[in-house]
């Protein structure tokens, strides 16, 4: 039977792209670490792994091998949780992987509550806005926005709805004007996200005659982080589209106020991704389970909008 910890190895370099980080994460030498991949492949009798001095890739045998031990390892270790929290609480490492700016604004300080519930849970929590892959990247967990595409290897749980709202402070607008259609725009400093690991900006989502439509516009002001822009606005600088847990609690106490509000976009989804597994690790079912239960609330009910048109009225 094949190693699996010359396996296990694999993944790693695999996943790190890297001898020496690999080596660090398992704890052994780079010499150590070479040696158990260079035995596996000669076990399997193909290269894995492409090697230069510089960089470490795959092969197309070694991108097969990895999907599939990948998934063996991660049955191998929820059989042995299972196993073992079949004698008391759930326990482990937990690897998560969030949007940057909703693991700061929301899923920190839960994690913080779900860890006094399950202590003997370890959570890793890495805050990146680019695509990951979970069985490379070793998460357990992923936490993603919009759609998603088809992937037979991963089951995606829906996790709540989330709303995008143009919005400014009500000086700016009592100043420059408060826009009445989608062309009056052009004549605001309308402030825009550029995506850092896509490197491109993000147009405005806006809905027109039941459709969402892509708007962009000339912006004095491009920033790769909705927190920062969300305080750009709340400083005055001009007309934003943020995701309403950044801006809710300002918009519902007048601090902002929305605008176009008839061109609001439709919800977009936020999902829970986890490898399918025939055995899933039951820290990692509790810690998904968690998260449903608290789930945000996030998006304005109607009475709330009603309130913030009553307010837009009598200022």
């Amino acid at each position: 039977m094949r190693s699996l910890a010359n396996i296990a190895t694999f993944i790693q370099v695999a996943s790190t792209r890297s001898f020496a980080e690999a080596s660090t994460r398992l704890g052994l030498s780079t010499s150590a670490t070479s040696k158990a991949v260079a035995r596996l492949e000669e076990e399997l009798g193909v290269k894995l792994l492409h090697r230069t001095t510089r960089s470490v890739g795959l092969t197309p045998e070694g991108e097969r091998f990895l999907e599939g031990a990948s998934r063996l390892i991660g049955e191998m270790e929820a059989l042995t949780n299972e196993i073992s929290d079949s004698m008391g609480t759930p326990r482990g490492r937990l690897a998560v992987s969030a949007p940057a700016v909703f693991g700061r604004v929301w899923l920190t300080s839960k994690i913080c509550d779900f860890q006094k519930r399950y202590p003997e849970i370890t959570v890793e929590l890495s805050l990146d806005d680019r695509e990951v892959d979970l069985a490379a990247d070793g998460f357990d967990v992923v936490i993603r926005t919009g759609a998603l595409a088809d992937n037979v290897n991963l089951v995606a749980r829906r996790f709540f709805d989330d709303q995008l709202y143009m919005c400014a402070t009500p000086d700016y607008l009592d100043t420059h004007g408060r826009p009445r259609t989608i062309a009056d725009l052009k004549d605001h400093a309308c402030l825009m996200f550029r995506n850092a690991s896509q490197g491109r900006i993000f147009p405005w989502r806006l809905s027109v005659d039941g459709e969402t439509v892509n708007g962009s516009f000339n912006s004095p002001l491009v920033i790769n982080d909705a927190e920062a822009l969300a305080t750009a606005v709340m400083g005055g600088a001009g007309i934003c589209q943020l995701p309403s847990y950044t801006v809710r609690s300002a918009l519902l106490d007048g601090r902002l106020e929305e605008v176009l509000p008839d061109f609001r976009p439709d919800p977009y989804p936020y999902s829970i991704l986890y490898l399918d597994r025939r055995l899933v690790s039951p820290r990692i079912r509790v810690f998904i389970d968690y998260l449903i239960e608290h789930r945000p609330q996030c998006m304005l009910k109607a009475m709330e909008l009603k309130a913030m048109e009553r307010m837009k009225q009598s200022a």
